[in-house]
């Protein structure tokens, strides 16, 4: 073990989700080699000491705030060599991870989720919150290092925050590859969907993730209209009624398929045809990785992460925005079927760099190098 300890600041830390199932997967394998413990609301977690912090849930400005307040008491009593803070989620600490730059999302899209005006009201009166949180997180004289899940997003933080390039470091997120992995064949991923309720012969592709708005499922809803015999599978947490609505006035009514957060997510893209994630901004999404790993072609936009893992024409596409693209894409996937077996396996190829191991190394790494410089100049 380490002679450094880890206080880690987050929310929430468990296998669910995107930036709380990968701080649960770096986070075990840190253990293995330091004292860690976590301030959160909730921690699923073996291995770490965790302290629960209580307050309120919402609104989420509120929420940020009674969480960052209790969580720096929380760190004192710790009582450890350094912290590691997702985000804002502390008002200051020794390394931050980047797995989110409000002030970019805030900057391209207006920090816009939704578009009921009761709701944009309070989207941009939190954006322009949660861009403050984190421009004094990022000056804070206490600041390291920053590890930052993709180019682009280190790109963000340098121009949106001042960032200096000499204290950020690039560490991608990762998967699984003993959970996702290809169906062993045909058969398999028929019996799948049968198990899943899925159309047992058709081109299904797969949107996984909530946050719907922001990640273009109604482009991906408007695509699967446009090409026929193409079905829709959504996994994730939204409104499931709107976009079934939504669904049958685009004109793809039967052919979009809603599921809840699943514990087995592997199912899904194991039992799929391609994946479809056209998200207008993330910093780098974990189910691109797993849809990967999965050999699934894989259909989205030039951002961060995906800029980096797509090839286009390779292991997928990279398309402009809206539907007409996606559509074309689909198309192409749908009636060659040797071209998504050479892209399959080739995005399966593209994973491997990402395992949770090589990515978990280069983690610790990072908080190694800030806990032996503390004393040192930043």
């Amino acid at each position: 073990m380490t002679d450094w300890s880890l206080a880690f600041i987050a929310h929430e830390v468990h296998r669910h989700g995107g930036q709380e199932r990968a701080a649960a997967e770096v986070l075990s394998r840190v253990a293995r080699r330091a004292r860690v413990h976590v301030i959160a609301r909730l921690c699923e977690l073996d291995g770490v000491e965790w302290t629960p912090i209580g307050g309120p849930r919402r609104p989420a400005v509120l929420r940020a705030w009674a969480f960052a307040r209790a969580a720096a008491v929380a760190e004192r009593r710790a009582g450890c060599t350094i912290s590691n803070s997702i985000g804002a989620a502390a008002r200051e600490a020794d390394v931050i991870t980047a797995q989110f730059c409000h002030a970019a999302f805030t900057a391209r899209f207006g920090g816009l989720r939704g578009v009921s005006w009761p709701g944009v009201a309070y989207q941009r009166l939190a954006q322009g919150v949660f861009v403050g949180d984190e421009r004094r997180a990022y000056r804070s004289r206490r600041l390291r290092r920053v590890i930052a899940v993709s180019r682009g997003t280190a790109r963000e933080l340098a121009e949106h925050y001042g960032v200096p390039g000499d204290r950020i470091r690039i560490v991608p997120n990762g998967v699984d590859h003993t959970v996702f992995h290809p169906a062993p064949d045909a058969a398999a991923r028929r019996m799948l969907r049968m198990s899943l309720g899925l159309p047992p012969d058709a081109f299904i592709a797969l949107f996984v993730g909530g946050d719907w708005e922001r990640k273009g499922v109604r482009d991906a809803v408007d695509a699967t209209a446009a090409v026929h015999d193409v079905h829709l599978v959504i996994v994730g947490r939204g409104d499931a009624s709107a976009m079934f609505a939504y669904a049958v006035r685009a004109g793809a009514a039967g052919r979009v398929h809603v599921h809840p957060p699943s514990p087995a997510p592997e199912r899904y893209y194991a039992a799929s045809d391609a994946f479809v994630f056209p998200s207008r901004y993330e910093a780098f999404s974990l189910v691109t990785l797993e849809a990967a790993a999965s050999g699934l072609p894989i259909v989205c936009h030039a951002i961060n992460g995906t800029e980096e893992l797509v090839a286009d024409g390779v292991n997928g596409w990279l398309v402009p925005f809206g539907a007409d693209a996606i559509a074309q894409r689909l198309t192409s996937l749908r009636d060659d079927a040797s071209l998504r077996a050479r892209m399959g396996v080739a995005a399966v190829e593209s994973s491997l760099p990402y395992a949770w191991d090589r990515v978990a190394a280069a983690y610790f790494d990072v908080l190694d190098e800030a806990a032996r410089g503390k004393q040192g100049p930043a």
